[in-house]
């Protein structure tokens, strides 16, 4: 197994790294809270494959450049990987912009190791997984059995089941860490699973006051991906799940108010390279938030639950882009022939089966259902509206305005690596596409957005 040094000194980001570097990337991860903690380990056991570490151990005395030079004076070729976007790139470092990245990193880390998808695909585990303890105290249930191990002679072990699948978590750890135990066990079949469950403790950061924009989108990013992923598999929205949501959403509210116009918003989101979905219902809540403002019956609470619907507005749409990277939009997925009738129709009728989901979010906004229902102009929800009426919900007229808009400037980010976004030309073309009088208002609207 390789061998690497994460430097840290948050439990839970350190507990999350590890097991996720053990398990996709078979990389037994050593946690030290200092780059001079680091040198010293390294000096005793030299066989480091790669030290990861956060930007702001960089803040103090160049740590990263001393560190660095102290590998060359002693000629020991060991990758560092620098979590979070330094001022300027510090030596020979692989820099990963956004230090909650695990995605990235552990993308760096398999190529270091010249480690394949396949190789990660194949590769073979034991019986019984390890999990840092600090990682299941952060569940209120266990999403599987837990077991302990103890040590027979010889280097043999016996597991024992402490702790059912589904079972409340409150109080059943505190012997083990009163007994300074590290880790405990899960069968290794349900390795991947549990990560995935684990990683809902990234989203605790949002409440954090210092995170930076950059880093709010980062994590807002992963907590829609953990909510996809636990709707596709259960079809209902639990109440942890409706808990991440309500905390992404806020996230995404705090990021579009917080930025003084449009391109800057831009600029951070294509430098992200995050899913389409996330970007899209990101920069749509930003234009929904703009027209909002400007349109004479528009209040708070009406971009609130705007905010709420396009986080789910396009959740079913999630692993279909996935599939597909380069499509543009649902159009583009719709008319392209590489793309399976199977997927198409998830295309179809995807705000049909959005809306019907969140009537199970536990405490769901007044009308939000309807407003995802008809965010493409059908009332139904099947379909895209070619001809847009008058009988639908004012906010959802909001909504497919802002969308058309977002969609039209992902699109051209797409072809062109600079876009200039004009607005008297976005304008005409919704002018001549939206003929109906609400809908002109909401366009008047959108004239006075800031972007």
């Amino acid at each position: 197994m390789s061998q690497a040094i994460l430097i840290s000194d948050n439990e839970v980001i350190n507990s999350l790294y590890e097991v996720n570097l053990r398990a996709y990337v078979a990389t037994n991860v050593t946690i030290k809270d200092s780059l001079s903690a680091a040198k010293d380990l390294i000096e005793h056991s030299p066989n480091i494959d790669v030290v990861i570490c956060f930007r702001e151990l960089n803040k103090k005395d160049n740590a990263i450049e001393s560190f660095l030079e102290y590998l060359n004076d002693n000629s020991l070729r060991i990758p560092i990987i620098v979590l979070g976007e330094p001022a300027e790139k510090i030596g020979s470092t692989i820099i990963i912009k956004n230090k909650y990245d695990i995605k990235g990193l552990l993308r760096s880390v398999a190529k270091i190791l010249e480690i394949t998808a396949k190789d990660m695909a194949e590769r073979e585990v034991p019986k019984f997984f390890p999990i840092p303890l600090k990682l299941f105290s952060q569940m209120n249930k266990s999403s599987c059995d837990i077991y302990y191990r103890a040590e027979k002679d010889d280097f043999e072990f016996e597991y024992f089941k402490i702790i059912e699948k589904d079972a409340d978590m409150d109080g059943s750890l505190e012997q083990y860490l009163r007994a300074g135990v590290d880790h405990l066990y899960v069968d290794a079949g349900e390795r991947l699973r549990f990560i995935n469950e684990a990683s809902k403790a990234v989203v605790t950061e949002l409440d954090r006051d210092d995170l930076s924009t950059e880093d709010r989108m980062e994590i807002t990013q992963q907590g829609m991906g953990i909510v996809a992923e636990d709707i596709f598999e259960n079809e209902v929205v639990s109440e942890e799940v409706a808990n991440i949501s309500r905390a992404c959403i806020q996230s995404i509210e705090t990021v579009v108010s917080a930025v003084p116009k449009m391109k800057n918003l831009l600029k951070m989101l294509m430098e992200n390279p995050g899913d389409y979905c996330y970007k899209h219902s990101v920069l749509t809540t930003y234009i929904s938030s703009e027209i909002i403002n400007n349109i004479d019956w528009g209040t708070d609470e009406q971009k609130s639950k705007v905010a709420f619907a396009l986080f789910f507005h396009d959740i079913y749409l999630v692993p279909i882009y996935k599939k597909y990277p380069d499509a543009i939009s649902e159009e583009d997925l719709l008319f392209r022939e590489d793309i399976t009738d199977e997927d198409k129709e998830v295309v179809l009728n995807h705000a049909q089966k959005a809306g019907q989901l969140i009537k199970t979010f536990p405490k769901c906004p007044m009308g939000a259902d309807m407003i995802i229902t008809q965010h493409h102009g059908m009332i139904n929800g099947k379909g895209f509206a070619t001809n847009f009426k008058d009988d639908i919900s004012p906010l959802s007229k909001i909504m497919i305005v802002a969308e058309d808009v977002a969609v039209s400037i992902l699109s051209m980010y797409k072809e062109e690596e600079k876009v200039k976004v004009d607005k008297s030309r976005i304008i005409e073309r919704l002018e001549r596409k939206y003929k109906n009088y609400t809908y002109k208002k909401v366009i008047a609207a959108f004239e006075k957005a800031r972007l």
